[in-house]
């Protein structure tokens, strides 16, 4: 039971890090899309990259009520973690950047093709829009290393405490963007740092999937092995007790 919970556990873990990467990574670059068109598709993206994780969490609230009765202290510990490091952000996005992706994704243009004004675009890199997400995903990071990578005890507080100190990164990043937005114009998404940057994002995103499969499943086999080996103990010894 305990290895189903865990690879379950770590599953979502990765699988959020992932989806909240893709939020970011779209949500940060809607200020450089060329059209209007471009720019109400990827709002409509982001939001429904927004609502799967919602789903993720729904679903890691429901394991983690159902297994309450089975490992109270694992579902304390697992709830604190998520409250701090994945719902406070995500509340952040509900009321700061939700509006705003809604407005996006609401914009009609006159005809096909029809560009992206400069208020249009300086509305699509607010502070409030892109840096909750950003943020969320910088916590979901966290929250997937603390679950792949298994800790005890003591080392899970420790880790908390950084989780903590890591809520101060808004500051930075409202900084961050607050400059983007003012040379916003100057802008247009086609200089070499925006292509790495792209490359970049889609190779940490294969590695991060890759490396959370595999170290996931090379853990939950070592937590098999003692179950495993209690059970062939009890195996072998329950004929003795049967022989008397």
């Amino acid at each position: 039971m305990s290895q189903q919970i865990y690879v379950i556990n770590a599953a979502l873990a990765v699988l959020l890090l992932l989806l909240a990467l893709c939020a970011g990574f779209l949500s940060g670059s809607l200020a450089l899309r060329k059209t209007v068109d471009s720019l109400q598709r990827g709002s409509i993206a982001t939001l429904a990259l927004l609502g799967a994780m919602t789903l993720i969490a729904i679903g890691k609230v429901t394991m983690l009520i159902a297994t309450y009765s089975y490992r109270s202290w694992f579902v304390l510990d697992s709830a604190l973690l998520f409250l701090t490091l994945i719902m406070a952000p995500t509340a952040a996005i509900a009321f700061f950047s939700l509006p705003r992706l809604l407005q996006l994704s609401k914009l009609q243009p006159r005809e096909a093709g029809t560009a992206v004004s400069r208020t249009k675009r300086r509305a699509a890199s607010e502070v409030g829009l892109v840096v909750p997400i950003q943020v969320l995903v910088i916590e979901a990071l966290l929250y997937a290393a603390i679950n792949v990578f298994p800790l005890g005890m003591a080392l899970r507080k420790e880790v908390l405490v950084i989780g903590l100190l890591v809520l101060m990164s808004p500051a930075l990043l409202i900084w961050r963007q607050s400059i983007r937005r003012r040379r916003i114009h100057r802008d247009d998404g086609t200089s070499t740092i925006h292509f790495i940057k792209r490359v970049v994002f889609i190779t940490m995103a294969f590695m991060l999937l890759a490396f959370g499969i595999i170290h996931t499943m090379n853990n939950a086999k070592t937590l098999s092995e003692p179950a495993e080996r209690d059970e062939t103990l009890q195996l072998s010894v329950s004929p003795a007790f049967t022989g008397r």
